[in-house]
């Protein structure tokens, strides 16, 4: 796994997920009589990404077998991106990362991380998402900032992936920290959002997102 970070975003750890068949854990089953069922046992971690190397990237290896006598196999990744915290985009607001889900089996990170079907890939995975930075003002009085990178509802700008055959994932993705989305709640509510692009353009986001192809003729 390779990550090159842009300017003024910051590392986040890597979540890894491992399986076992051979060692199963009890789970509530309210469809049988006795509401306990087995599934596979799970082995959750966190790996930090090393220092850059001379090309930006930084860079850790990621076991398909994590041994014992368990049998551990990979089964999900996730790889979060945020603004830096010293950066001056994030001062008084909450900092939301932005994700790419990679899972390894059929079920991976499909109950936490992962929303929606993933994208079939197999080889070598290079992803340069073009991302944006989103503040959004909250009914509650609160700030959030996020990097956004498409509505990942739809398959062409999803960053959840079904992997296969694959010795490396790079990821190099490209942050444009002055073109700046700003969403406002209705007022009064209820009603659409709204939002203001980086050229001072206006319009309204009925599903939460800015659009996404309006900003990336802005880049």
């Amino acid at each position: 796994m390779a990550v090159k970070f842009p300017p003024e975003t910051e590392v986040v750890p890597l979540d890894v997920l491992y399986r076992s068949e051979t060692c199963r854990r009890e789970d509530y089953d309210p469809t049988t009589e006795s509401h306990i069922r087995t599934i596979r046992g799970f082995n959750p971690m966190r790996l930090s990404l090393g220092s850059p190397d001379n090309a930006g990237f930084r860079r850790v290896r990621v076991a398909l077998d994590g041994g014992t006598k368990c049998g551990w196999t990979l089964s999900g990744i996730r790889v979060g991106i945020q603004l830096a915290k010293t950066s001056a985009l994030v001062q008084g607001k909450d900092n939301i990362a932005a994700n790419y889900v990679f899972d390894f089996d059929d079920e991976g990170y499909s109950n936490a991380f992962g929303k929606g079907k993933p994208r079939e890939i197999r080889g070598n995975l290079h992803l340069a998402t073009d991302f944006f930075p989103v503040i959004t003002h909250h009914l509650d009085g609160k700030i959030s900032v996020k990097l956004f990178g498409g509505d990942t509802r739809y398959e062409q700008w999803s960053r959840y992936y079904r992997v296969s055959s694959n010795k490396q994932i790079r990821i190099d993705p490209v942050v444009y920290l002055n073109k700046i989305v700003t969403i406002t709640p209705p007022n009064p509510p209820p009603g659409d959002l709204n939002v203001t692009y980086p050229d001072g353009s206006t319009g309204k986001a009925p599903y939460i997102y800015p659009d996404y192809k309006k900003l990336l003729l802005m880049r």
